[in-house]
């Protein structure tokens, strides 16, 4: 029998709401990755203001377009990392995010070391939220078979 913190109601162990005051008897652990989220975020952000204020960017549209769209992606999936790992879907726009955004702003880098343009090392947050994520795959596949239960 489970007791109900909430009632004192001795529940039946198999479930999962108090019969007597319907409280949630069990918690739902999410598994919260903090550092690899606020990384993704800030990264996100810093696409955001670099396509807004580049002006090396206005000649590779294609870039313009990778910039908007893994900028927001990297915002969006750092603050759901940073929230909790609650699906696969969770890790994948996030991974995703990391490959483009560093392909990107790697690509910039480059492009303005060859024309003597602005050049700002962007892709290394993406680097490091890349080995963060990697070295919280434990977290991750933890939180999402507890997820699966």
């Amino acid at each position: 029998m489970t007791k109900c913190p909430k009632c004192g109601y001795e529940n039946p162990p198999e479930a999962k709401y108090c019969i007597n005051c319907g409280y949630r008897l069990f918690q739902e652990e999410i598994e919260r990755l903090e550092g690899s989220g606020l990384l993704l975020l800030t990264s996100g952000i810093i696409m955001i203001v670099t396509f807004l204020f580049n002006a090396l960017l206005r000649v590779f549209p294609l870039l313009e377009l990778i910039y908007i769209i893994f900028g927001v992606a990297s915002i969006y999936s750092g603050y759901r990392l940073y929230r909790g790992v609650r699906s696969p879907a969770d890790v994948m726009i996030a991974s995703l995010s990391i490959i483009f955004g560093f392909a990107g702003t790697l690509l910039l880098y480059l492009y303005g070391l060859a024309l003597k343009g602005l050049v700002t090392p962007d892709w290394i947050i993406y680097l490091v939220a890349a080995i963060k994520l990697y070295n919280d795959r434990q977290k991750i596949g933890s939180s999402l078979k507890s997820r699966n239960k």
